[in-house]
C-alpha cells in the first residue's frame, strides 16, 4: 500500500480522538447538569433516580458536588483531545517512536475505558464510542506496522 496513505490512516483516528475528546470534554464543562449526559446508566448504578436522590435529606449540595465532580471530568477529558490534536498535528505521527508513544498511551486508555464501561455500566451509550474508538485504533495500530516497512 502507499506509504502515504498508511501515514494518513495512521494519524486519523488520532485527530478524530482528539476532536471527539475536546468536543466530550467541552460539554461536560459547559453542560448545566452534566451526570445527565449519561443519565440512564448513572441511575442505574445508583438504583435510584437523581429526582429521588437529590430530595433526600442530607443531600442538598449533592447536585453542586457532582457538578464539580463532572467539571474536573470534562476539563480531564477535553485535556486529553487537545494534548491529543496538538501532539498529533506537531509530530504528524512521522517516526516509529511517535507513533509507538501515542499508540501505547491510548492502548492504556482504550483498555482501561473498556473495562470500567463494560464492568461498571455496561448498559451506557458510551460503549459504542469506545467500540468505535476500538475500531479506529486497529486502524491505526495496522497502518502503523506497515508504515514501519518503509521506514527502514
Amino acid at each position: 500500500m502507499n506509504p502515504k496513505i498508511l501515514h494518513n490512516l495512521t494519524m486519523i483516528p488520532f485527530f478524530l480522538f482528539g476532536i471527539i475528546a475536546l468536543t466530550m470534554g467541552i460539554s461536560w464543562l459547559s453542560h448545566p447538569e452534566p451526570w445527565l449526559l449519561d443519565k440512564i446508566a448513572n441511575e442505574t448504578i445508583l438504583n435510584e433516580s437523581f429526582q429521588d436522590l437529590f430530595k433526600r435529606e442530607g443531600n442538598d449540595n449533592l447536585p453542586l458536588y457532582l457538578t464539580n465532580i463532572y467539571r474536573f471530568f470534562g476539563l480531564w477529558v477535553s485535556s486529553t483531545g487537545a494534548l491529543t490534536l496538538i501532539f498529533t498535528y506537531l509530530t504528524r505521527l512521522g517516526t516509529p517512536l511517535s507513533r509507538a508513544l501515542i499508540q501505547g498511551v491510548y492502548l492504556f486508555l482504550l483498555l482501561g475505558a473498556t473495562y470500567l464501561l463494560y464492568v461498571y455500566i455496561p448498559n451506557s451509550h458510551f460503549k459504542y464510542l469506545a467500540g468505535a474508538f476500538w475500531v479506529l485504533y486497529v486502524i491505526s495500530f495496522w497502518s502503523g506496522i506497515q508504515l514501519n516497512k518503509f521506514d527502514n
